[in-house]
């Protein structure tokens, strides 16, 4: 069996800015860490917007990691689950984010997520592809 050029040991922890950067749109900061040998993910995010009243919603993620190599090209995409952080009924929360990362361990990429926000029984809000920015 040949050999990857792709090299694993996931041992990554990364601070992961996602948003636009414009005023009054979302943003959401998430620490994410993929353990050495492991391809699951665990970490916490926050989602803010200044809007009145303010967004602020704490997340706990879990989730997988995989890579892409095609035509010369790779990409490492993040498949998360959020739950609120702490758990309470109601409350603002990330319910899914999808993140891919130009490049294995990338410093920038795109990101798509949903969060529900205003009671049990208000509507999921989308963002879909806003910049992404690690660090």
């Amino acid at each position: 069996m040949p050999e990857s050029d792709i090299e694993f040991p996931f041992n990554h922890t990364g601070e992961f800015t996602i948003g636009t950067g414009l005023a009054g749109a979302p943003t959401l900061k998430a620490i994410l860490s993929v353990p050495r040998n492991s391809s699951t993910v665990t970490g916490h995010g926050s989602l803010t917007q200044a809007i009145n009243p303010p967004l602020h919603a704490n997340t706990t993620f879990h989730g997988l990691v995989t890579q892409e190599v095609f035509g010369g090209q790779s990409h490492q995409m993040y498949s998360l689950h959020g739950v609120p952080s702490p758990p309470r009924v109601g409350a603002t929360y990330v319910t899914q984010l999808s993140i891919t990362l130009d490049g294995i361990w990338g410093k920038a990429g795109k990101a798509s997520y949903s969060y529900h926000h205003g009671g049990v029984d208000a509507p999921i809000h989308h963002v879909q592809n806003v910049p992404v920015k690690v660090r």
